[in-house]
């Protein structure tokens, strides 16, 4: 097949529902304390084995006895209390959550979003948490290094490194500055890149080039 041109058009997201909001107010309205550090993870399936529910398992009970006391862990998708069993860190499993408006406020109440994929390409979750200006650690795993780019709109561990996963999490919490550029980066690369006008509108230019060509 490789005598064939290839064209990489990426999924395209709604960047006007999936947008920064006032994180107080969101906070507010999920029952999130103010004073904690929220990480979340998602999935349809939470306990999906390879969306890593695990692995977030084993990095988060590695995390310093300190920064846990700081920390409120968020959960999304089917059986998603099941994630924080066994760990000392507060949780609040959210369920399934299919309004996308709700979504996105779940993202912009969080200071992180956390990804242990085993396997994924380009992964919708990163892509609605980077619209939304939250930045992620993930694994260096498939498409996730388009979406999560290390030093720039969040951190990478080597794949299925749950010491490395958990170094990246201690070293994003503990620089509220260098989050907040990452968030910063976050929105303007998912204006730049993954709007659905520009999906669209980048089939169109490729349907036109084969059509003249």
């Amino acid at each position: 097949m490789n005598r064939f041109e290839v064209y990489c058009i990426p999924n395209g997201i709604d960047t006007n529902i999936y947008q920064p909001l006032n994180r107080q107010l969101c906070r507010q309205k999920w029952g999130i304390p103010l004073d904690k550090k929220a990480i979340l993870f998602g999935a349809a399936n939470a306990i999906d084995y390879r969306k890593g529910h695990d692995l977030l398992q084993s990095s988060l009970a590695r995390l310093p006895k300190f920064l846990k006391q700081d920390l409120m862990l968020l959960t999304l998708g089917s059986s998603s209390d099941a994630i924080a069993q066994g760990l000392d860190i507060t949780a609040k499993g959210l369920g399934y959550i299919k309004n996308e408006q709700h979504k996105a406020e779940i993202y912009s109440a969080a200071d992180l979003f956390l990804f242990p994929t085993r396997a994924d390409n380009l992964p919708l979750m990163l892509q609605e948490s980077m619209a939304c200006g939250t930045p992620s650690v993930s694994f260096e795993v498939g498409g996730v290094p388009d979406l999560v780019r290390p030093g720039i709109t969040g951190l990478l561990a080597q794949a299925e490194n749950i010491d490395d996963f958990s170094v990246k999490i201690v070293e994003l919490l503990k620089n509220d500055d260098f989050r907040h550029r990452l968030s910063h980066n976050c929105r303007n690369i998912a204006l730049a890149e993954y709007r659905l006008e520009d999906q669209a509108q980048r089939y169109l230019q490729l349907y036109q080039q084969l059509l003249s060509g």
